[in-house]
Formats: C-alpha cells, structure tokens, sequence
C-alpha cells in the first residue's frame, strides 16, 4: 500500500523546507548582487508568477491525479515515459553534491565552537604572509581598535592589486579559512590530491543521519520538515533585523531596492532570474509530482502551490535584505563590490551574523532527505523484483546512501571543488532544468491534453480559477520560457 500523509499540512512543510533552502539563502543575493540588485527582482517576480507557479500546480496535480510513484505517472503518456529515467538523473547528481555543502557548513560548525576560531589568528599553516591577526590570545583586540582597523584596512586596499594582498580585510578571513583549511584547494581538477579526513567524517555522519530519517518513510520524515520549514525562515528574519542595525546599512539596501533599470536591456538578467526561479522552486526534477502523489485525493494543491511559491520568493526578498545590509556595513571599509566578488560562495560578509547565517544554511539543506525518499520510491514502483524483497525500503535506502556517499568521496579531496562545480553547473541546475520542464510541459499539454488532464482536476477539486490562464501558461507561456 503506498504511503500517505497523515495531515494535509505535512504536504506544505515538507515542500516548503524542500523547496526553500541554499537557493534563498545564498543563491539568490549572489545573483542579485550580480545583475543589477533591485532590477533582478523584475524578471525575478515575473517569472516567479507567470512560470514557476504554473508549472507547481501542473506537477502536483499531475502527481495527485494518479497517486504513483513517478516512473508510474508518466507511463501515461508512454512516449515520454523518458522524463521520469532524466529526473532520476537529475537527482542523482543533486544529492551527491548538494550534500557538499553541507558538509562544508558542518565544518564551520564544528569549528565556531571551539575557544579559539580559526579565522581569527594567523597560527595555521594555510595562513599567508599577508594575513593579519585580528583576534590575540585573550580574546581582545590585537592592539589596535576596530575603527583603527577599519582605516588600516582601506589604505592597504587602495594599494593592492590581488586577492592575496586583500587577505589583511577582516571579511576577507572567512575566504582565506574556506579556500585553504576547508578545501585545501588544489591547483586544479588534474590535481585530485588526498581525501580530507574531517569531511569524509562529516559527509558519512550526514548520509548515516539522513538515512534513519527517511528509512521508515513519509510519515517519520515529515516530522523533520516541520523543523527544515519554519526554523531557516525564523533564523534569516533574525539576521535580517541584526543586519539592519548596523552602521551603514543603508548603503547596502539602496543598492539592493532602487533598481538600475538599465540592467533590463541585457538578455543575461532574464535567463538568470528564470534559472534562479527554477532552481530554488526546484520544479521539473519530479519532486513535486513525487511528494503530490503522496497526498489524498481531494487535496487543494492549487493552493499549497501558491503559498509554497509566495513563501519561497518572500524567503528570498527577505534574505537579499540580511545580506545587503551587512554589505552596507562592509562599505565603510572599502568598496562592497570588490568584497561581494572575493567572497563568492558563501556571502560571509560580517562575522556576528556568519554564525547564524551558516547555521540557517544547515537547517534548509536538511530538505535534501526529500530526495533520498524520491529515489526510494522511484525503485520501489519501478521495479517488481524490489518490491518483493523483505524489508525493501531499509535496504534500497541504505544502498542508495552508501552509493552517494561514495559519489561523494570525490567532492571531499583537495580537487574537489571542481568536481563540485561540474555537478553544480551541469548537473541538475540551469539548462537541463528548462529542458525537463519544457518536456513535462509539451507532454502534459500536448500529447496527454489539458481537457482531460482538468477533468481530472475537477474531479479532485471542483472548479478551477483561472482555467484560461492556465491553459495558457502550460501550453504555449511556460514551453517558450524554456525554449
């Protein structure tokens, strides 16, 4: 018999803490920062309305319709059975690396607690000659007074010219510890190097977690996602309200909420804002469709799908704004877009609000024990010789952990982080998102028909709002957007 949720509600909190994760947190005010600030928030909503919703209440749905596991629901429309082997795909790759990160935050975790913070001395071996102790032994100041620093820093950066000159910046430290003591990064994907022995420890302590969280089904995970859906939300408001407090500010919300309409005439911004939407709304891995067919049959997805999306597009608003603010702090000390461009990855900008925002961090990626449920049921419905097996869903589950974990090991050597990139940039994000959505959209809309497809939905839910925009947005919108 296959499982189902106990409560309505375990629908939306498992989604919602799915679906809001590192693409709010920290994707999106990258790209922001990127493409114009307060202009990338246009196409950004825009999309958000006229693509990425549709295509949430077309997948959920679709999966509530046949209330099967995924390969199941697109035997429905036999010639693009196909779709369902690509999502599986998909999220192989997505919980072999997507769990890197993790790791990478359980690093910075494990080290916060500790007396002395490895960011703060100049100690280690990974430290330059550039570096600069911010912190002495007691803790206090090293000599000098923060205004004192702030001054001794921005004269140094007008003299500088790379990267490592720029090391002396205190929010510089946090790059330096994640390039050096993190990855032990090598000169390139040629270099594969040694294991890190700390992460091969965090990785197996992750994967071991997430399997006894998913091992029983449904019904115990989604006692998790109540947590993975309310706490990063309560955590980012919290730095959010600390960031906003600080000197300087403003200048960091300016850039991010006056908009540089000039920004909207480069092609780049609106294939960026769509690529984001999909990305964080993750729809088109099958997901969705997965999680909708674990829900009773007169369930109202229309409406999960619209507080779902309002609740990921406002996470991301409201983390533009922890991070610009703290951004608007850094101006003080030297220009933010020199800062922005070094850090990158991880938008550690000030260092009270680090902590939280890494521990915010951890919490939306525990969403990714969605995808080890996905990839349990996909072999499960699929396969007749599995569902036959005796304890099959604890043994399918451990295989499937083991099998990312060693996927992983690859990520975790000191040339890691090119294998990372790869996975990252072409694996499950981006282009191969817009072809899996335009594939689910023209065989939905096209082949299976959207006539018979609302009749099913009427029979679930009654009459529809908006049935002509949606025909719309699902047969001729959405299929452009992707193309």
């Amino acid at each position: 018999e296959r499982q189902s949720w106990k409560k309505s509600i375990d629908f939306l909190f498992s989604t919602s803490g799915y679906c809001i994760g590192l693409g709010n947190l920290w994707r999106f005010p990258y790209l922001c920062f990127e493409n114009g600030g307060g202009a990338f928030l246009i196409p950004y909503l825009l999309f958000t309305c006229v693509f990425a919703i549709p295509m949430m209440i077309l997948e959920t749905s679709f999966g509530q319709s046949f209330r099967s596991g995924v390969i199941k629901s697109w035997k429905r429309i036999p010639i693009f059975k196909g779709i369902a082997f690509a999502q599986l795909v998909a999220n192989l790759y997505a919980s072999s690396s997507y769990i890197i990160i993790m790791t990478w935050i359980t690093k910075y975790l494990v080290s916060s607690v500790s007396s002395n913070l490895p960011w703060t001395s100049c100690e280690h071996q990974w430290n330059t000659k550039h570096c600069v102790p911010l912190l002495s032994s007691d803790n206090s100041t090293n000599n000098v007074t923060l205004s004192e620093l702030r001054i001794s820093a921005a004269e140094e950066f007008w003299s500088c010219s790379t990267i490592r000159q720029l090391e002396i910046l205190v929010f510089c430290k946090d790059a330096v510890c994640f390039r050096h003591e993190v990855l032990g990064k090598s000169h390139g994907l040629e270099h594969v190097g040694s294991l890190r022995p700390d992460l091969v420890l965090y990785l197996s302590i992750i994967w071991i977690s997430g399997y006894f969280v998913t091992f029983k089904g449904i019904k115990w995970s989604s006692k998790v996602f109540y947590v993975t859906a309310t706490l990063p939300v309560v955590l980012i408001i919290v730095v959010t309200i600390r960031g906003c407090t600080l000197d300087g500010a403003w200048e960091g919300l300016r850039f991010y909420l006056y908009p540089d309409l000039s920004k909207l005439m480069n092609f780049k911004v609106w294939i960026t804002a769509a690529a984001q939407v999909t990305y964080s709304t993750t729809i088109g891995n099958g997901i969705l469709m997965f999680l909708a067919s674990c829900n009773k049959r007169n369930q109202n997805f229309c409406r999960d799908a619209l507080i779902i999306g309002a609740a990921n597009a406002l996470t991301s608003f409201i983390s533009g704004l922890a991070v610009f603010s703290s951004l608007g702090f850094s101006y003080e000390t030297c220009r933010f877009t020199v800062i922005m461009s070094l850090i990158g990855y991880l938008l550690h900008i000030y260092i009270p609000v680090l902590y939280m925002h890494k521990v915010t961090c951890f919490c939306s990626n525990l969403g990714f024990f969605v995808q080890v449920e996905y990839l349990v049921n996909f072999f499960i419905d699929g396969s007749k010789r599995i569902r036959s097996w005796r304890w099959n869903r604890e043994i399918l589950g451990a295989l499937l952990c083991l099998f990312n974990f060693l996927i992983g090991l690859s990520m975790v050597s000191e040339g890691g982080i090119y294998v990372f990139e790869i996975f990252n940039r072409y694996g499950f994000a981006g282009w191969c998102t817009f072809l899996l959505c335009g594939c689910e959209l023209v065989a939905i809309s096209w082949f299976y028909g959207l006539d018979i497809h609302f009749k099913e939905i009427e029979s679930m839910i009654g009459t529809t709002r908006g049935k002509f925009l949606l025909k719309m947005s699902w047969k001729f919108i959405s299929p452009v957007i992707c193309m």
